[in-house]
Formats: C-alpha cells, structure tokens, sequence
C-alpha cells in the first residue's frame, strides 16, 4: 500500500471501520430529494475510500467496511433522529468484531448491505 508521496505504508494488523449514510448511496439519491449536496457527496467519497482501502490491504488480516448508522438522534440533527446513539452504534459494533477472514468493502447497515 502506498500514500500520496507514493513512501510504503506499514501495516501491522487490524480493523478499519467507517461510518457513511444512505445519503452516500448513488443509487438511494436518484430516487430522492435529499437537498444535501455536500454532506451526500462525502458519503459517497467514503464509500469509494472503503472499497479502495480493502483492496489496497486484501493481502492483510484487515477488513475494510463502512457502517450506516441509520436516522440517529445527534446533535447533528438537533437530536430528531429516529434510533438511540447505542443503536446507531450496532452496526459499526458487529464489523468490528468481524473475524479476519469475514467480509470486506462493504457497506451496510442494521438491515444489511446497502446499495451504492
């Protein structure tokens, strides 16, 4: 794996785990009128960095997955969210305690895989 200045990276081992929302999804975005052009193109960024990330390390022991926590009340949205913080963190939970071996570059959420 290289960075930018193209200077090998170590890898030691681990997890990586990345947070996104179906306003990352491109596929969910044409069918609304979310009205978030910003915040939806970064999620989209982070799921295309999930996919790289779990190719760039498919020859480790790290799994590379984003996790949408779903409508979670925060003070990002005033605290109107629909899902407790504990269950908005369930997801991120069960990747990271994904074995080795378990999948990677995926995105998904407490009722699944998500569509990009």
């Amino acid at each position: 794996m290289s960075g930018n200045s193209n200077k090998p990276v170590a890898v030691l081992a681990g997890k990586s785990r990345l947070a996104m929302t179906l306003l990352g999804s491109l596929t969910l975005s044409g069918q609304n009128d979310w009205g978030l052009l910003g915040y939806s193109a970064s999620k989209a960024a982070l799921n295309m960095l999930t996919v790289q990330l779990a190719y760039e390390l498919r020859d480790t022991a790290i799994n590379v997955n984003s996790a949408a926590p779903g409508y979670t009340a925060t003070d990002l949205n005033g605290f109107a969210g629909t899902d407790t913080p504990a269950q908005g963190a369930a997801e991120a939970i069960r990747l990271a305690l994904l074995p080795a071996d378990g999948p990677t570059g995926t995105t998904s959420s407490a009722t699944g895989p998500l569509p990009w």
